[in-house]
């Protein structure tokens, strides 16, 4: 009787071999997908980093331009107070003429 047993069981056994073979690729897919996405975390991280640097470089950008022409716009107030001095002492002298 075990011979008529084990000849029912092959096309069991080359089913399960099919279905192991088909988990196999899945897991194997599944392996792929979460390197996949281990890998893209890394690079939005990455990228996350450098943005919030950018972004540091930008507002000390910004602050420093306005440090500078804060300064630009006193130094033309104070040149165009002096032209205008020379103009009042030197013009004094010359309407004379």
């Amino acid at each position: 009787m075990s011979a008529p047993a084990t000849e029912g069981s092959a096309p069991g056994n080359r089913r399960l071999q099919q279905t192991q073979a088909q988990v196999d690729e899945v897991v194997d897919i599944m392996r792929v997908n979460v390197d996949k996405v281990l890998e893209r975390d890394s690079k939005l991280s990455e990228l996350d980093d450098r943005a919030d640097a950018l972004q540091a470089g930008a507002s000390q950008f910004e602050t420093s331009a306005a440090k500078l022409k804060r300064k630009f716009w006193w130094k033309n107030c104070k040149s165009g107070a002096s032209h205008r001095k020379e103009a009042v002492v030197g013009g004094g002298r010359g309407m004379g003429k």
